[in-house]
């Protein structure tokens, strides 16, 4: 004789993956029970081949829930309706870290213990901040909106991708018309400010005039200059230098952009207060 346990899960059965069904949905022509996932974007019911229609099974969801099964990672059972919120704590859940650049996996256990003996500096440090890359993809900031800045003013992109608010700068530059857009140029500091927290850029970043991320290189000529790395340069510049045509990455000299960029950052310091290097 059959157990009450295998009869329930023949009746709670999905009738293409063959396993007990999950989200279940019920047909409207022949009362099949299905996975939701499983006949997403079928048209046809594939018992009956009538045109496809089907309803929330409460009931068969209810029932399921109640049903034990044992998480992967710690074999501990739990009812099916428990089983997503525990996955979010196991302990043996495969996971990695999240500090960049570092490539440790293991389970949540492991990794807690790694971040402990490898990353223990990083972790009391007051300025290390950790991101979690899930933090990062489902990231509130809207970065193209209208934005109101710091001085109060409406501030939109530009063609560079900056923000600007018409404004006049208060920067002291002499660059550009010293107002703040609309379109392209240098930005105020309310502006540059939203451009930094919109971007989320690593410290020891900044933005050029035509806005692209810029950092600093290696020590060239007795200067760490910065460099956007991008292929803009003359194979002979003005002042005589032979490059490769790239803005840096690393050493040689760089583009015009990126030369007003270190002169606003560390000689007029009129965005200084804005910039944290490494």
């Amino acid at each position: 004789m059959a157990s009450m346990a295998s009869v329930d899960d023949f009746h709670l059965t999905c009738g293409i993956c063959l396993e007990i069904v999950e989200d279940a949905i019920e047909t409207c022509c022949c009362h099949q029970l299905f996975c939701e996932l499983c006949v997403k974007g079928v048209s046809t019911c594939p018992i009956c081949r009538e045109n496809l229609r089907t309803t929330v099974s409460h009931v068969i969801r209810r029932m399921v829930g109640n049903i034990e099964k044992p998480c992967d990672h710690c074999k501990i059972m739990f009812q099916r309706a428990n089983l997503k919120s525990h996955l979010e704590i196991c302990i043996k859940k495969p996971t990695s870290c999240t500090l960049d650049g570092c490539n440790f996996s293991g389970t949540k256990e492991t990794t807690l213990n790694h971040l402990i003996t490898a990353h223990a500096k990083e972790l009391t440090s007051p300025n290390y901040k950790i991101v979690s890359r899930q933090n990062l993809n489902e990231s509130s900031v809207d970065m193209i909106c209208r934005k109101t800045n710091s001085f109060g003013r409406d501030a939109r992109l530009g063609e560079t991708g900056k923000y600007y608010c018409q404004g006049q700068l208060d920067t002291g530059c002499r660059c550009c018309d010293r107002f703040c857009g609309p379109t392209n140029g240098c930005n105020c500091t309310a502006c540059f400010s939203l451009d930094l927290s919109s971007r989320k850029l690593p410290k020891g970043y900044s933005i050029n005039k035509l806005g692209h991320p810029v950092r600093k290189g290696e020590y060239w000529l007795g200067q760490r200059r910065f460099y956007c790395g991008r292929k803009v340069m003359p194979f002979c510049t003005e002042d005589g230098f032979q490059t490769d045509g790239w803005c840096g990455d690393d050493d040689g000299d760089n583009c015009d952009s990126c030369k007003i960029i270190q002169t606003q950052l560390e000689i007029s310091g009129c965005y200084s207060a804005l910039y944290l290097e490494n």
